[in-house]
């Protein structure tokens, strides 16, 4: 008898199949003599779309709220070939089991358990649980495999959600739509998230600027100032005239040994804001690069974590860690910290580990020749992350001195370094202190400052806010929870969100300044109330959780869903407000008739049908990744086929025939890899210097 081990990816499947001795490719799976190993390409199974419904048929705004009395699943259309072949593999004679070896999470666990219930499999069902899928990690997983039954809890609460999103989500979006004519939705998370930005827009265009004047002194060439502001400009000038001769009688010194810690380890959140920061790179394109660095390379842990601490039993793998990242700049630092007793104490914490610690290296040594310069830039910053919670504190001596002048103190504050400790990585240099002799006030101004408005959300804001969005909820209760929770949505979702919401045309960037459209503005006058605030999904993510630990019944959970969703049904039905179009213009659809709504989608301009049930969308314009041959700026092409043209904002243009061509024309001149393979094994080319070249070169 054999065990079937369900992966969620191919990828992960050919990994786990090297380890388990499972070689031979039999009917799409992979097959040993213990284990046969097969995969889902994503979701394979989903909840049936409404219409899918017999009840269901005809939906219009009289008939809804629409509350299966079961909620039922469907095979995906696009994958239902990869399914049979599941489905043929579990129902084999000879499976004696089933292992889950899909992502160790409520998403993985409810992805798996969707398929075996379709498949109608009553096989008992155990579970690996693991953060990496390096080669050692996946043999201990396969060691210590747990029984599915343990998972039961966080199949519920998976299934709980989805169920919870389809009822509220989809009765909310299809009223809306149906009642203003216009292709709206919402949900428990998009739509507290779309709130934040608009309340933040609302505080920068409300925002009204102050001037305000505080002081600067400079007493034998020290430099003091003043924490101390006026609001008035005569006063300013008033003080500055009445004290620019002032005589100090003392200047004040307090000297105090100080330290500072490294900031805690990685969890999904925090990599997606420092990304957005230095490199103007989106969540979602970090979540990937994390994914590929997770899953193809396997040089870090699972991405998809809320953690930014690691458990006890992790100790003993540090040490392999360290070898891995022992390389260029780092090796002398690792060296460093191999030769004494390795203290991973700050980055110890089982209590604040949930389902999976923080992001860290794996014992997988990286191979830069392989990876992108983005990949590597994402995969230091974890590394060095990783390194500084390994090293000492940096300690310092802080010498502070200040001077009063009427009711105004005068403050300056140095710092001389003691021990660099983790700030080993950083550029930084010590103040200069310079002994203070003469008591005289070399020179006394104003400077004039001005009050700030907020600053616009960036998309790395943004996720940031998502997972603390404590600022938008009044109840301290609603408040804890969010803090139990880790705000709205979760860290596998809220980059997928922000992408929505600019998809369906809610949000806008720019200049990397996020904007709500007047889309989204009308979307949320339109809303229900409860729906804008993020305390919904706090308190659904807390009774969820519960639901994982087996403290709440799925079943009553969701009787009070469904009560919630009868009243925004209700709402939204009894509501007398309007929703226009501000982005019509003149030309209309040549499939039904209807005017053209304009959209601009992260650079892309498109045509896109008024008509709620018309798809009809053509593309006007969009930024390329083509090169302009002057400049070097990105093109934008317009329109398509072979009449399309790229164009620069310098004048310069070219056809897609002549791209078309150049493209060809390359071909045909660089030689591939197979190509300079072939090269290099023919033995009867002797004394050729460039064989001698292409030799040193290794190909993978």
């Amino acid at each position: 008898m054999k065990s079937l081990v369900l992966c969620e990816k191919p990828s992960v499947a050919r990994d786990i199949a090297k380890n388990l001795s499972a070689s031979r490719n039999i009917n799409g799976c992979l097959e040993g003599d213990r284990y046969v190993v097969t995969w889902a390409l994503g979701h394979l199974v989903a909840l049936q779309t409404p219409d899918k419904y017999r009840e269901f048929k005809e939906i219009n705004l009289d008939s809804l709220p629409v509350i299966p009395k079961i909620m039922k699943t469907e095979i995906i259309g696009k994958t239902f070939k990869q399914y049979k072949v599941i489905e043929k593999a579990i129902n084999r004679k000879d499976i004696k089991e089933v292992i889950i070896a899909t992502d160790a999470g409520r998403e993985g666990e409810v992805l798996a358990r969707h398929i075996i219930e379709k498949a109608r499999s009553n096989k008992p069902i155990k579970r690996l649980w693991i953060s990496s899928i390096t080669d050692k990690s996946i043999k201990e997983g396969f060691k210590n495999l747990r029984d599915g039954k343990e998972y039961m809890g966080l199949y519920n609460s998976g299934l709980a959600r989805a169920s919870a999103d389809w009822l509220v989500g989809i009765n909310a979006s299809k009223a809306l739509t149906f009642k203003y004519n216009a292709a709206l939705n919402c949900g428990r998370v998009q739509t507290p998230t779309l709130q934040m930005v608009a309340e933040r827009e609302e505080k920068i265009k409300n925002f009204k600027s102050r001037d305000y004047y505080v002081y600067e002194a400079v007493v034998d060439g020290v430099k003091f100032i003043t924490g101390n502001s006026d609001n008035n400009l005569d006063d300013a000038s008033n003080f500055v005239n009445n004290y620019k001769n002032f005589r100090i009688e003392n200047i004040t010194s307090k000297c105090k040994n100080k330290k500072s810690s490294p900031k805690p380890l990685y969890n999904l959140t925090d990599i997606q804001y420092t990304a957005s920061n230095l490199y103007k790179i989106s969540p979602k394109q970090t979540l990937n690069i994390i994914q590929t660095l997770y899953e193809k390379y396997k040089i870090l842990t699972y991405p998809r974590t809320d953690s930014r601490y690691l458990t006890s039993d992790m100790k003993g793998t540090i040490k392999d860690r360290l070898h891995a990242v022992s390389y260029g700049t780092y090796s002398s630092i690792v060296k460093n910290i191999l030769s004494g007793n390795i203290n991973a104490g700050r980055m110890i914490n089982d209590k604040k580990v949930t389902e999976h610690h923080a992001i860290i290296p794996t014992e997988e040594r990286p191979n830069y020749n392989i990876m992108s310069d983005m990949e590597i830039k994402i995969y230091d910053l974890i590394t060095r992350r990783f390194l500084e919670n390994l090293l000492a504190d940096c300690r310092y001596e802080e010498i502070h001195r200040e001077f009063k002048i009427k009711n105004k103190i005068f403050s300056n504050t140095a710092k001389k370094t003691l021990q660099l400790g983790y700030k080993i990585f950083e550029k930084e240099s010590d103040d200069s202190i310079k002994e203070i002799k003469k008591l005289n006030i070399d020179s006394l101004v104003y400077v004039k400052k001005e009050t700030s408005p907020p600053s616009y959300f960036t998309e790395g804001s943004l996720i940031y806010a998502m997972e603390n969005p404590f600022d938008y909820v009044d109840s301290e209760s609603e408040k804890k929870i969010l803090r139990e929770t880790n705000g709205i949505g979760t860290v596998a979702t809220r980059a997928d969100i922000l992408e929505k919401l600019f998809t369906n045309d809610y949000l806008f960037s720019d200049r990397e300044q996020i904007k709500t459209t007047n889309k989204a503005k009308q979307l949320l006058n339109l809303v229900p109330e409860k729906l804008k605030s993020p305390s919904l999904t706090a308190t659904w993510e807390k009774d969820l959780d519960n639901i994982a630990k087996n403290k709440l019944s799925k079943e009553k959970f969701l009787s009070g869903v469904k009560k919630y969703t009868h009243e925004i049904i209700s709402e939204i039905k009894s509501s007398e407000d309007k929703f226009k179009h501000d982005n019509m213009v003149g030309k209309k659809c040549d499939k039904c008739g209807k005017f053209m709504l304009e959209i601009d989608r992260k650079g892309t301009k498109i045509l896109k049908c008024s008509n709620v049930s018309c798809k009809n969308i053509k593309i006007i314009s969009k930024i390329t990744n083509l090169r302009c041959k002057n400049c070097h700026k990105k093109m934008v092409l317009f329109g398509n086929g072979d009449s399309g043209t790229y164009r620069c904002s310098c004048g310069f243009s070219i056809k897609q025939k002549e791209v078309d061509r150049e493209i060809k024309n390359n071909k045909k001149e660089k030689a591939s890899f197979k190509d300079i393979k072939k090269y290099m094994n023919k033995d009867s080319l002797e004394n050729n210097p460039l064989k001698d070249i292409l030799k040193a070169i290794k190909i993978n």
